[in-house]
């Protein structure tokens, strides 16, 4: 059976994002109350309008997300531990921005990194904030095709076993509850209409 999602367009007057910096809340202190070796962590005290009050800031440098689909209509994931979840996650290859370092770039080295290919085409998608009510970290996600095999370069506590599966199949792990990782559920949804023909012939899941 084909579902369809409904798009609901909001007409321009009903959401208005602010203008200028002036337009936004003051930060009126911040307080660093933990620095790890990702992110570090404030408390903010802010003053909107007349109100003040306090917000614990998760900061983070930003990540870069990839989708790798190759010539034969597969995608590559990685299943990896992932401990504040206590499971392993099934997910599209990601990781942090160095210092410095643009998305486009990021994502580049991660896909050789993670996986060991290289992407004659690096396309973005979409970039989006994680959580935004407590962390600023922004993901900048890409579709990575006409790829080639180079050398895998893992770190030594990066262990992750690369999934190869048909796009379709991992459409429909979106709605079997196989994949459960935000970036990944976004990225595919997202790559779908750009992969090509046989996506068209696939049952594409209800949103």
């Amino acid at each position: 059976m084909l579902y369809r999602a409904r798009v609901r367009k909001l007409k321009p007057e009903t959401f208005h994002m602010p203008e200028s910096n002036k337009d936004l809340p003051r930060i009126l202190d911040s307080e660093t109350v933990f620095r790890g070796r990702i992110f570090y962590v404030t408390v903010d005290t802010v003053q909107e309008g007349e109100v003040t009050y306090k917000r614990e800031v998760v900061h983070h440098r930003g990540s870069a997300v990839i989708l790798p689909v190759f010539s034969d209509y597969t995608v590559a994931l990685v299943k990896q531990y992932r401990h504040p979840a206590v499971r392993y996650l099934l997910e599209a290859p990601a990781g942090t921005l160095e210092e410095g370092e643009i998305p486009e770039d990021g994502a580049a080295r991660e896909l050789e990194e993670e996986l060991g290919v290289v992407a004659g085409k690096l396309e973005k998608l979409t970039e989006f904030f994680v959580s935004p009510g407590f962390c600023e970290e922004k993901m900048w996600l890409f579709l990575a095709t006409e790829l080639s095999e180079t050398r895998q370069r893992l770190e030594d506590d990066e262990i992750l076993e690369i999934v190869r599966v048909p796009f379709s199949e991992a459409l429909e792990m979106i709605t079997d509850g196989e994949i459960q990782d935000a970036k990944t559920i976004i990225g595919l949804m997202l790559a779908a209409p750009r992969v090509g023909p046989p996506m068209l012939e696939i049952d594409y899941p209800a949103v």
